[in-house]
């Protein structure tokens, strides 16, 4: 259920929506009414010659045009708002479509797949509210590199904690992200000036006095219509051979960016809004402090740059840009501003668009701990072997559905052997450790009522597969994998080791040494670790009764009601006693 401060943003601005559209509605009229009687005192004028009517007639189209420049605006509010009521539609939807899918394959590490961080039904899709694809990118890039140090979880948690409770600010910061058009960190191609020569600036304001001041003595001195018709010959000319010789240096600096002016404002809405905010998490203030350069705000050198890009798109309007290029050399004057202009912050706005994805990727973070009341805020300890659940189930779930289980750990190495039926809960259980961890190393809000953890890598094998491409085998994948973890160990590297049905590509006596082998090296192993390994090979949990205080059998138990078999996906201790393959294969007639 969407948060009431959200659905009263939601109120205001569907009242705001309804008022803007009745206003637009009673503008147009009124400017219809208001071009019909200037239209009917013009043509009284016409037919009359009374210069009373042509007053009344200008005066009409003068407030015509003022009418006009209201309507745009009040347009430009009512496009804000709906797109304002779209962001909230998406924050009211649990799960986001992905749309930039394609990105997933920069982010294949250990366990994205294993635990469907970032693939269809995916904890990314749940967690995903940015709007651009910087945005998107961070938030993956979060996702699939958890933090390892204490600290900075920490603060990740005090910045989500203060951006949840600015719910008016982030409709407005998703609100303007939606009206950027950004792709990429790198929104201008300049690699060196064109216009070297800085002296070159002045022969537009040069030329500019000069046609100006001609204009003003051909008034002055009353001339006929042959000096104005040389004057504009030759003031053409000289100008369009001047635009002639600058021609390749103008091309090149309208290709520095492909944004147009008014997204160039959009870009300086989104960072003056973060510039106004008042912070007081170390990472928000940390953000907000990188969009300010030598004092000067990047929203000011943004602006400075849309004025540029916007002077410059205005010499191509029919008549009045060839009047302006050729008179005043405008697209010049305004080509060398902007090329001065894009150089003193190209190099700034890298570092601008990815503090500005960070903040999305937060955003997104801080809905939904906001959303999700229930979830809670991860506890972090400082002994690598106490790990500790109460009353957690898998986030993507919904909490009236799933199933709470509990798990403790305080010993060192120590690995939690799960056994139980087809379909009766051990992968979900997997998944839902995994998952959780992968939340709380970002900083984000667990689905459990208490966690304790310690961050480590985490490592998973859930989902190995043959690769057809490779030529590898199941087996062979599976070996690959497992030697990755080997090395991490034997790089000092604590992990989070999570298993299902280790070495299940051989036969089952080797699967059985391999697998003890396996295990008792893990145990061994100097660098702290806590393992979760699933299983259906009962002969394993007898490992318990030789290393009691490294390996701790759990289980996930059937119910035999009237000869139906089902699971209550509870985790117990102990080994499971109840198997159901052949069960199943009789209830789906495959076997008799």
């Amino acid at each position: 259920m969407i948060m009431i401060h959200y659905k009263e943003i939601e109120q205001n601005l569907q009242q705001e929506y309804f008022i803007l559209k009745s206003k637009k509605s009673k503008l147009g009229n009124i400017r219809l009414g208001f071009f019909a009687l200037g239209s009917v005192l013009f043509y009284f004028y016409a037919t009359s010659t009374n210069n009373l009517y042509l007053i009344l007639s200008i005066l009409f189209f003068v407030t015509l045009i003022i009418l006009i420049i209201k309507t745009s605006k009040i347009v430009a509010q009512l496009e804000y708002t709906t797109q304002a009521l779209e962001i909230i539609q998406q924050i009211k939807l649990d799960d986001t479509t992905d749309l930039f899918v394609t990105d997933n394959d920069k982010f294949d590490n250990i366990f994205n797949k294993d635990l469907d961080i970032l693939e269809e039904n995916s904890l990314f899709n749940r967690i995903n509210k940015t709007q651009t694809r910087i945005g998107s990118l961070q938030l993956k890039n979060f996702l699939s590199t958890p933090l390892l140090n204490r600290e900075e979880i920490t603060n990740r948690q005090k910045s989500f904690a203060e951006l949840a409770k600015k719910h008016d600010w982030i409709i407005k910061f998703l609100t303007y992200a939606k009206r950027l058009n950004i792709n990429e960190t790198s929104i201008f191609k300049y690699e060196k000036r064109v216009f070297v020569n800085l002296s070159i600036r002045f022969i537009p304001l040069v030329i500019s006095i000069i046609n100006f001041s001609t204009f003003l003595y051909l008034i002055i001195s009353k001339s006929n219509t042959k000096a104005y018709f040389y004057w504009l010959l030759v003031a053409f000319i000289v100008g369009v051979l001047i635009n002639f010789i600058f021609k390749k240096q103008i091309r090149k600096v309208s290709a520095y960016t492909t944004m147009k002016a008014d997204e160039l404002v959009n870009l300086f809405e989104i960072f003056n809004h973060i510039e106004k905010e008042d912070f007081e998490a170390y990472l928000n203030k940390s953000i907000q402090q990188k969009f300010n350069h030598q004092n000067q705000k990047s929203s000011e050198l943004i602006k400075a740059i849309s004025l540029s890009k916007e002077a410059i798109e205005a010499s191509y309007f029919p008549l009045v840009g060839f009047i302006l290029d050729n008179l005043f050399l405008w697209r010049l004057y305004y080509s060398i501003q902007f090329e001065d202009r894009i150089q003193r912050t190209v190099e700034l706005l890298k570092p601008w668009l990815e503090e500005l994805s960070k903040m999305e990727a937060f955003i997104s973070f801080a809905i939904f701990n906001n959303k999700f009341q229930n979830f809670n805020t991860p506890i972090i300890v400082e002994q690598p072997f106490l790990f500790e659940l109460k009353d957690a189930y898998h986030p993507l779930l919904k909490e009236n559905k799933a199933t709470k289980n509990s798990f403790e750990n305080q010993y060192c190495n120590n690995i939690a052997i799960i056994t139980g039926a087809n379909m009766a809960g051990k992968s979900t259980f997997l998944r839902t450790v995994g998952t959780n961890l992968v939340l709380a190393m970002n900083g984000a809000n667990v689905s459990a009522n208490e966690m304790k953890f310690y961050p480590m890598e985490l490592f998973t094998s859930i989902r190995t597969v043959d690769n057809l491409s490779s030529g590898d085998s199941y087996f062979k994948n599976e070996i690959n994998k497992l030697r990755i973890l080997i090395d991490c160990l034997a790089s000092n590297k604590p992990q989070f080791i999570i298993l299902d049905e280790i070495l299940k590509g051989t036969n089952s006596e080797d699967k059985l040494i391999g697998s003890r082998k396996f295990l008792e090296k893990l145990i061994k192993s100097p660098t702290k670790l806590i393992g979760f390994i699933a299983t259906h090979d009962l002969e394993l949990t007898k490992m318990e009764i030789e290393y009691p205080n490294h390996i701790t059998n759990y289980c996930f138990e059937l119910k035999n009601v009237n000869n139906q078999y089902f699971s209550d996906y509870i985790l117990r201790k102990g080994t499971t006693k109840t198997m159901n393959a052949l069960y199943l294969m009789k209830q789906f007639n495959i076997i008799d």
